[in-house]
């Protein structure tokens, strides 16, 4: 069952804005296509993760173009999408009131399961697992 949510949850993108900020303030120079790769993700993915040509489109060079580029700095953009998804929804377990609902769709995740299953490849932890282990600490 696919569950989405209102995009125009005022709460919701002040959160995600808060943490996206936070979380460019700990990355490389932004002079790298690996910075500006991730900027782009964090301004576009409250709702939907932008495919590569849209990100390749707004950087103004093709799509191998970027591919190239990214490989040579040593990554590729499904490892920038998974890892700026990654450190938001661990950002995001460790508020009280976000659902996980929410947290898979402000991530661009198409349904909450997907989230949890690609979550627990990233950490070994479902979400509530994940969530259950930072209460005890």
């Amino acid at each position: 069952m696919k569950t989405r949510f209102t995009p125009n949850n005022p709460r919701l993108l002040q959160l995600f804005d808060k943490h996206a900020k936070a979380y460019m303030r700990q990355e490389e120079p932004s002079d790298t296509y690996t910075y500006q790769v991730k900027r782009l993700l964090l301004k576009q993915l409250k709702d939907e993760a932008p495919g590569i040509e849209v990100v390749a489109d707004y950087l103004s060079m093709s799509v191998r173009s970027l591919q190239m580029k990214l490989k040579e700095e040593g990554t590729s953009y499904q490892k920038l999408l998974n890892s700026v998804r990654k450190e938001l929804a661990i950002a995001y377990l460790r508020e009280p009131k976000v659902s996980k609902g929410e947290i898979a769709h402000v991530l661009g995740f198409s349904e909450i399961s997907v989230f949890s299953r690609t979550f627990k490849k990233w950490t070994g932890k479902s979400p509530s697992e994940y969530q259950a282990a930072m209460i005890r600490y």
